[in-house]
This record gives structure tokens, C-alpha cells and sequence, in this order.
């Protein structure tokens, strides 16, 4: 029977209209993978020279279990944000003469064929050898060995159970974040040694090998829930369920703002009634944490252009996310939406009104970070008028070569469903470009005179904007029927 599944899902990608449409997708992934696998590698070989040089009189595999609960904490993280579900057609299987338990446990066997789950053996292999072995019995050494392999699959697990559960519930993701600052401010704040107690239990493993059977207790506990989620959801009526209407809103109010608003209103319920829309969303929302880990070192004299790049990042990464697939988030409806009496120029400022409105949101948000460094607040605006001038134009000027149809509904992680050579080719100049501008023109101008630069290319583009939607206008009437046929093709 397993067999039979393996077979139908293999059959269910290859039979697909985008199989083998995603070369260069194909292509980046794989390199993407060597990349992270070299990284693991690497750093498997410097751990332990790091550890002996900044430990020289303690153990180094105690200093070692004492980091693996923040390895483990930010691998929970990272799979919520990247792994994805595992997912086959399930009506099909649902009016077969197969037992639901078997469906459900053949979901869960095939999700561990994940790359998050073979990419810690490159980190874990070296230092077992030149670390663990060295120092410990073979016994002791493939005990810890086994410890850290079973933890590995309860995150994995825990990461399916939360996701399914997350999505489940209106504010999972919410309760999730909070939970997880709560647990890192309360070890960050030494009120609970959480990492030191989780690191004793591989300290015990290594003096007592038979405790590794305690690490099973939570695999078990997970893959138990997991397994009791989809056998009650394994119905078709709940398959097929349709969106509650409580958690639908109502953004109809926007139309009073005109013409405008009816596009922005337009805009923000795709964005918030739909999956993979929404999850971009929030995920940007979490960029604007990312300066706690870029400036908090800035007194010690970080690189310039990383001011560029932090700026970047938590101003403009809506509209980066959002405006890779612009207008194919809304290819679905595509042909209807140009039957209706507008301007393609209204279509196109209301896209841009929505992303300035939102930007300078994300810009204000961003100027506590002037507490660390006072240099913060002119990057970030020089960032801000080089993403509304610069950017945003950028993103219209691709969004003509759209061709693929997206599918709402699907997470956004990892999920390359829509992705063309012009969804990659956009990412380059909208993060490599203003970096590029900016040290470039540091060498002739100094570094006052390129951030002017930025600042000023981003003022000439918003001056320009009215002659440029008139452009763009055109454009995108001229390539309407090209859309419309390329998204129902694809």
C-alpha cells in the first residue's frame, strides 16, 4: 500500500502542468542546498577550535550540549517559517478503500523526507568524530548521537503539529511568537537555566547512555498528536470546508476613498483573506526585528552598507514580497478585473499609494533604532525615498514579464508555485542595487555624498512618478491579453 501512495504522489508531481517548467527554480534550489550544506560542514570542522580557544579550561563537548537548546529554538523557528506540510491529494485517497490511520501514517513517514532533517548531519558528524569520540566511549558517543537525532524529529514533528495548528486557529501564530519570546527572555534574563538544563541531559546521556530512551518520551508525545490531528480531519466535509464567514472582513469602507480606495480595498482582502499572501505579510512584520541583530554591535563599527541592507530589509520588504509576483496575485480573476470600467493607471497607483502608505508605517517603526545609533535614522530615510522612487518601479517594470498564475491558498515557505526567471532576476536589483549605488559611489563621494545620492535618485523617481504610471499604463494595456492567456495556461 505504501508503495501505492509513493507511487500516486510521484505521479501526482510529474503529471502536473508545472512540471518541468521550473529549471531555473530547480537550478537555485540546488545550489541553495550545496550552499547551506557547505556552511553545516564548515562550521562542524571550526566548532571545535572555537570552543578551545574561547574555552580553553572547560570540557568542550559540556560547552557544546549547553548550545544545542539554541540550535534547537531557532531550528523550531525557522522550520515554522520554511518547511512546509506534508501534503498529498487527499479526496482522491478519502473515497478509496484505504483506512484513514494508514493515510494519516503514511503523511507522517513521508514528511520525513525533508531537507531540514539531513541538513544537521553535516554540522553533527564532524564534531561527533573529532569532539564527542575523542573524549567518550563509543557507547556513550552513539547514545548522544541518538539523543540529538531524536530531537531532531520531534522539532520536525512539533513543526507539523504547530503549523497545522497555527492554521487552525486565527491567532496561532500570534500565541506562537509570544510564547517562544517568553521562553528566550526568561533564559536571555537568567530567571530559568533553560539552556544549561537542557544541555545536562546530553551530559547525562554521556555518563549514563541508557537515559537516551527519555528523548523517545517526546518524539512519541508529538507524533501521537499529529497522528490524532488528521485522523479527525481525514473527512471530506472538512477537507472541503470553506472559510468560516467570522473570519472574513469587511474592507468595503475603503471604497469611500474613491477610485483608489476601491484597488487598496481590493488589495487588502486578497492579502488577508488568502494564505500565501497573508503569510508574507506577517512575515515582514517580523523583518522589523531584524535590527536587534544587525546594530546592537554597531558601536563597534559595523559596515556601512550594512545600515543600507537593515533599512532595506525592514522598510521595503512588503513590497519586495509582494511585488515579486505583482499583478499575478491576481491572476485567478485576472480576466474579469479587465472587463471592469477603470484606468490600468489607477490599478497600477493604487498598488503604489498602498505600498507607500504601508513603507512609511514600517519606516516609523524602524526609528527607535536611532537610539543605537543616530546614523540609523538618515539611512533608513535615505532607504525610504530610494524605495518609493527607485524600487517601486522596478517592481512594475517586471510585473509586465508575469506569466505564471499563483495559487492563494498554499502557504508562501518554500513554496515556489509562480516562480519565473523574472521573479529571481527582481530579487537582484531590489536588494543588490541600492547596496551596489551606495558603495560605488562612497568611493567617489565619501559616505555623506552616497547616501545624498540614494536619497536623491529616490526623490527624482517620486517626481518622475506621474510621467512614469502614464508609461507604465500603456505598458500593461499593451500586455493585458498576453496575461490573461499566459495566467490561464499556467
Amino acid at each position: 500500500m505504501n508503495y501505492s501512495l509513493n507511487s500516486f504522489a510521484w505521479k501526482e508531481v510529474t503529471r502536473s502542468s508545472a512540471f518541468g517548467k521550473s529549471v531555473a527554480t530547480t537550478i537555485m534550489l540546488g545550489f541553495l542546498a550545496l550552499y547551506f550544506a557547505i556552511n553545516f560542514l564548515a562550521l562542524g570542522l571550526m566548532i571545535p577550535k572555537m570552543i578551545a580557544e574561547r574555552f580553553p579550561d572547560a570540557n568542550p563537548v559540556q560547552i557544546f550540549n549547553s548550545y544545542l537548546l539554541v540550535y534547537f529554538g531557532f531550528d523550531l523557528l525557522f522550520r515554522q517559517v520554511l518547511q512546509s506540510l506534508p501534503t498529498v491529494s487527499l479526496k482522491p485517497l478519502l473515497i478509496l478503500n484505504i483506512k484513514r490511520s494508514r493515510i494519516a501514517r503514511y503523511l507522517l513517514l513521508r514528511s520525513l523526507l525533508h531537507f531540514f532533517n539531513f541538513l544537521p548531519y553535516f554540522l553533527l558528524i564532524p564534531i561527533t568524530f573529532s569532539l564527542v569520540a575523542a573524549n567518550h566511549t563509543s557507547a556513550a558517543t552513539f547514545a548522544w548521537f541518538a539523543g540529538i537525532v531524536l530531537m531532531i524529529f520531534t522539532n520536525h514533528f512539533l513543526t507539523i503539529w504547530l503549523k497545522w495548528w497555527i492554521n487552525n486557529s486565527g491567532y496561532g501564530f500570534y500565541i506562537f511568537m509570544l510564547a517562544f519570546s517568553a521562553l528566550y527572555a526568561i533564559n536571555f534574563f537568567k530567571i530559568v537555566n533553560l539552556t544549561g538544563l537542557f544541555g545536562s541531559y546530553f551530559d547525562l546521556i554521556l555518563a549514563s547512555p541508557a537515559w537516551v530512551v527519555a528523548a523517545v518520551i517526546p518524539m512519541a508525545a508529538v507524533i501521537i498528536l499529529n497522528y490524532k490531528f488528521l485522523r479527525s480531519r481525514l473527512y471530506l466535509n472538512l477537507v472541503e470546508k470553506k472559510q468560516k464567514d467570522n473570519t472574513v472582513r469587511d474592507f468595503s469602507w475603503m471604497s469611500r476613498l474613491g477610485e483608489y480606495g476601491k484597488f487598496i480595498s481590493l488589495e487588502v482582502r486578497m492579502i488577508w483573506r488568502n494564505k500565501r499572501p497573508r503569510t508574507s505579510f506577517l512575515m515582514t512584520i517580523l523583518f522589523l526585528f531584524y535590527g536587534l541583530l544587525i546594530y546592537k554591535d554597531s558601536g563597534n563599527g559595523i559596515p556601512d552598507f550594512m545600515f543600507i541592507l537593515g533599512g532595506l530589509l525592514m522598510i521595503s520588504m512588503f513590497s519586495i514580497s509582494l511585488g515579486q509576483f505583482f499583478p499575478a496575485w491576481h491572476s485567478n480573476y485576472f480576466a474579469m478585473l479587465m472587463t471592469q470600467n477603470f484606468k490600468m493607471k489607477q490599478f497600477l497607483q493604487s498598488f503604489y499609494y498602498m505600498n507607500v502608505a504601508i513603507s512609511f508605517v514600517y519606516y516609523l517603526l524602524t526609528l527607535p533604532y536611532m537610539l543605537i545609533d543616530t546614523r540609523i535614522g538618515y539611512y533608513h530615510s535615505a532607504m525610504l525615498l530610494y524605495h518609493l522612487g527607485v524600487n517601486m518601479n522596478l517592481i512594475f517594470l517586471f510585473g509586465k514579464n508575469s506569466k505564471r498564475a499563483l495559487d492563494l491558498s498554499s502557504s508562501s515557505m518554500f513554496n515556489y508555485q509562480g516562480m519565473g526567471a523574472a521573479q529571481w532576476l527582481i530579487t537582484f536589483p531590489l536588494l543588490l542595487g541600492p547596496m551596489l549605488v551606495y558603495l560605488l559611489s562612497k568611493l567617489v563621494l565619501g559616505a555623506n555624498g552616497a547616501l545624498l545620492l540614494l536619497g536623491g535618485l529616490g526623490i527624482a523617481g517620486i517626481l518622475l512618478q506621474p510621467q512614469l504610471f502614464n508609461y507604465f499604463g500603456k505598458a500593461y494595456l499593451q500586455q493585458k491579453h498576453r496575461l490573461i492567456k499566459d495566467y490561464k495556461n499556467s
